[in-house]
């Protein structure tokens, strides 16, 4: 099935037309490039804040169940959960909202940060410096339907290897901390080790 047949695939807000240029009246936190980790998750810490001079429509900030690709390679997409509602989307990510329950969000977030569909995108990108898709492409990418239960199935097992390698991302960064701090000590005439 064509993804089109199944979900409502828009794009981002351009967001220097909402831009509040003095004092803006409303803030929202707005996705950004590097909040999209490769791995398929929001780095919150990346994040940005954006003053609108005006209320940006609904249709523009993250709900739960939304798919959010970034267009622009690598193309990663990321599915929006509890505690993520309410983000701006700029014009460089496509929105899927699904109109169907035959796939879950959890589950096309996967097959989308797929390696076949990794493919499809890189048929597809143009540009040569930075290679972006279009939204209109992603409404005729071809979904590999399964069953409730075996979406379920690969969704847990997605989580737990997310977590895991998200786990030890942060156990380098710390290792590295500790690192520096012991190299930092050892350097300086006036510590002791």
């Amino acid at each position: 099935m064509k993804l089109g047949e199944i979900a409502k695939v828009s794009s981002g807000l351009v967001v220097a037309r909402k831009k509040a240029n003095l004092d803006p009246k409303y803030k929202y936190r707005m996705l950004t490039l590097r909040s999209f980790e490769e791995e398929g998750w929001l780095n919150i810490n990346h994040l940005e804040e954006f003053g609108s001079s005006e209320i940006i429509k609904p249709q523009y900030l993250t709900e739960k169940g939304d798919i959010i690709v970034r267009l622009s390679s690598p193309n990663t997409a990321v599915s929006i959960s509890d505690g993520l509602e309410g983000l701006l989307i700029p014009s460089l990510f496509a929105i899927i909202r699904l109109t169907s329950d035959r796939i879950n969000p959890e589950y096309l977030t996967l097959y989308l940060n797929s390696e076949a569909a990794k493919k499809q995108f890189i048929k597809e990108s143009f540009g040569t410096a930075l290679t972006i898709i279009r939204t209109s492409f992603l409404k005729d990418i071809e979904i590999k339907e399964q069953s409730v239960d075996k979406q379920r199935k690969l969704e847990h097992i997605t989580r737990l290897y997310l977590q895991e390698k998200k786990l030890l991302k942060d156990l380098a960064r710390e290792k590295e901390k500790l690192y520096r701090s012991i190299l930092q000590k050892y350097f300086d005439p006036r510590e002791e080790l």
